[in-house]
């Protein structure tokens, strides 16, 4: 096959697998991810799934994954008894080499993932190789397989059926919803790897949302356009940009899929075009593209337009009178546009409207200030910036007035708006003194009571946005606005405007996606509500074996980004329920979420470490753990940790014979939770036990 031409779209991708030490061997991986997604069609539902460590999927090619379907609702009720259908009587495994031959001819992607899957060799070595491929090449075999692979099924569907790691159930129901559980078929003694499911049903029309914060700009002759990205990846593996010279007929502008490599701070991505002629307007807008082929609907459409000339202008930023005479003059340009600058005149008139006169030529294109000697009882300045087109571009005048006493004018055209969470935002019309330095904002709660400054400093914008309390007694807020000049004179205080308090609205509800069974652990992910103002997630739990049978606050987290929990205090052979609230700032609750059931598997849970203390030396910084345990065909001993109200993760495993562990790890005033558990030969595990430390 020709994997060179597919191999040029997707040799970037390799930078993203350097985390992976070269030096890193089977018996280091511990318990590899399996994750499932699910699309669902009106007649059919899309099943992928992939791992996360290339020796689970090394494994899964050779042993392949069954796919059981669990309906487990019927016309809108729960089943007594689920019906269980294994889908695949063998297990799903790559398709041999030459049925790949016909779709490798029209498929980038498939020729990728069969080249990573069957190729004798996966050097990408070549006679012209840069510094950067003889980086990429240090890289082990495996991790480029597992890498070009893994990248090549994400962006085609039927490339990912054909490498074993997606399928297409038609035989359901309308009106049913299943429970899809993908089980790797590769033996619990070569590499454990978990079962992982989806809950789905056919009856859900799953519409795609379009890309948004799609926005275009012109920067250093390019166009660069940006776009969300992170807060769109349920959805959506890479993107298409689209452009048009009408705003009607749009072509695709990238060859390889846009989609973003590594995590980053910024949750957008962004794509640089060419500009192929100046100072015409060109159209661009961007296209979804998920796991399954599926492209969603485009995002708005934005215009940009490529100039040489300046499009910014000079700014003055602070101007220190430093005597009756003298002025120091300092102004600000914008960075994206300052290539195209040459240098800065300086222009000084009695007044606004000049005639305006050169007091300093041909400043050097970095300097942004100027002392000026030779003031005047009133003076304005300008700053002229020189562009390569031979254009330029003034500031807006700056008056300088040695002596001043006299006060702005009172601000007018107070107005605003409150939300229904307590967002005030505030706006007014702007002064016209060419010597104002700001504003000042005040609000009191009741019409009797004095006036608060809500600035520090003031502040140059003509808007503002201020937080109430909604659960205040008080009906009405009232706001006042004061401006100042140079001088520090003050202005009387603008009309008061009188606002209404917002009504108390409930925020929307929380929404379970997924769940894992770990071990003797439930793993929960939900998608978070969508109001603002959220300030706590709960989530509660039935426990079929209670007496009462009441729900039960089982998590709390002040940490609204949170979207995941690990429940460790559960019991073998049980079915527990979840359901997910979320609180904003009034203190109101959402609806419950809908309820998610998880069994747990029949494990014996044998009996727990004894004699689990802590010690705590804060002169030596640190805390000491002890513990004893005789129990036969013990494997090791796993030690878990938390740090305040974070959730318990594993921090240390041990040979049976240790008993004793001092960590070091600490800061001073935290709270921290210690677990322990033993795991045995046959793969059962100990009771769990826990203490708490205030350090």
């Amino acid at each position: 096959m020709d994997f060179k031409k597919a191999f040029g779209l997707v040799v970037f991708i390799l930078f993203v697998f350097f985390g992976w030490s070269q030096d890193e061997t089977l018996d280091s991986i511990q318990s590899p991810k399996l994750v499932v997604k699910g699309f669902a069609k009106k007649d059919a539902i899309y099943l992928r799934w992939g791992v996360d460590d290339k020796w689970a999927w090394k494994y899964g090619n050779e042993y392949g994954y069954r796919v059981e379907r669990v309906t487990i609702f019927r016309e809108g009720s729960p089943l007594e008894t689920p019906e269980r259908v294994l889908l695949t009587t063998d297990p799903i495994k790559p398709k041999p080499l030459l049925e790949w031959e016909p779709l490798i001819k029209t498929n980038d992607m498939a020729a990728v993932a069969a080249q990573a899957i069957y190729g004798e060799s996966f050097s990408v070595n070549d006679e012209s190789e840069n510094l950067f491929m003889k980086v990429v090449n240090q890289s082990s075999e495996l991790e480029q397989r597992f890498g070009f692979s893994m990248f090549a099924v994400d962006q085609d569907f039927v490339a990912a059926q054909y490498a074993g790691l997606g399928y297409v159930d038609e035989e359901v129901k309308q009106g049913e919803r299943y429970l899809y559980n993908i089980k790797p078929a590769t033996p619990q003694e070569i590499l454990k790897i978990d079962e992982s499911g989806i809950l789905i049903a056919p009856t859900i029309e799953q519409s795609l949302p379009k890309p948004y914060d799609f926005a275009g700009y012109y920067y250093n002759n390019a166009f660069v356009l940006i776009w969300e990205y992170d807060g769109l990846l349920d959805f959506y593996t890479a993107y298409d940009l689209e452009k048009s010279e009408d705003g009607k007929i749009f072509s695709k502008v990238n060859d390889a899929p846009i989609t973003k490599l590594a995590i980053t701070k910024s949750s957008g991505i962004s794509f640089t075009d060419s500009i192929p002629v100046y100072g015409k307007k060109y159209w661009y807008r961007v296209k979804g593209r998920t796991l399954f082929n599926e492209t969603g609907p485009h995002s708005d459409t934005t215009s940009v337009i490529a100039f040489k000339e300046l499009l910014a202008i000079p700014q003055f930023t602070t101007n220190n009178i430093l005597s009756e005479k003298e002025v120091a003059l300092q102004w600000g340009f914008p960075k994206d546009e300052a290539w195209k600058l040459t240098g800065f005149d300086v222009l000084r008139a009695p007044k606004a409207i000049g005639p305006y006169k050169e007091v300093a030529t041909a400043l050097d294109k970095q300097t942004r200030s100027f002392q000026y000697n030779g003031l005047e009882t009133i003076n304005y300045f300008k700053v002229r910036a020189h562009g390569i087109a031979g254009d330029h571009q003034d500031s807006s005048p700056a008056m300088i007035q040695p002596v001043d006493s006299i006060p702005p004018d009172k601000p007018v055209g107070l107005q605003g708006k409150v939300d229904t969470l307590g967002v005030v935002r505030l706006s007014w019309d702007p002064n016209t003194e060419m010597d104002l330095k700001g504003y000042t904002v005040l609000r009191a709660d009741r019409d009797n009571q004095e006036f608060t400054r809500l600035t520090r400093k003031e502040m140059s914008e003509t808007n503002f946005q201020d937080s109430i309390n909604i659960k205040n007694f008080a009906s009405k807020v009232y706001y006042r606005i004061i401006a100042s000049d140079l001088r520090y004179n003050e202005s009387q205080p603008s009309d008061t405007l009188v606002l209404q308090r917002p009504s108390r609205v409930p925020p929307t509800s929380p929404v379970f996606t997924e769940y894992e069974l770990l071990d003797d652990t439930i793993l929960l992910k939900w998608t978070r509500s969508s109001s603002d103002k959220l300030v706590k997630q709960i989530i509660y739990r039935k426990d079929p074996r209670s007496d009462n049978g009441l729900w039960e606050n089982v998590y709390e987290t002040e940490d609204v980004s949170i979207t995941a929990f690990k429940d460790v205090k559960t019991e073998p052979n049980t079915t527990y329920s979840y359901t997910i609230t979320a609180m904003n700032t009034a203190g109101l609750e959402s609806k419950p979420s809908p309820v998610v059931s998880v069994a747990t598997p029949q494990v014996l849970l044998k009996p727990k470490i004894k004699g689990f203390y802590a010690q705590v030396d804060r002169e030596s910084k640190n805390i000491t753990l002890t513990w004893r345990y005789n129990q036969p065909k013990v494997l090791e001993i796993h030690l878990y940790k938390k740090e305040n109200e974070s959730n318990y993760s594993i921090y240390k495993t041990f040979k049976p014979s240790t008993g004793q562990f001092v960590d070091t790890k600490l800061i001073p005033n935290s709270n921290y939770g210690y677990g322990i558990k033993a795991v045995f030969t046959d793969g059962s595990t100990s009771q769990w036990e826990e203490l708490d430390i205030k350090y």
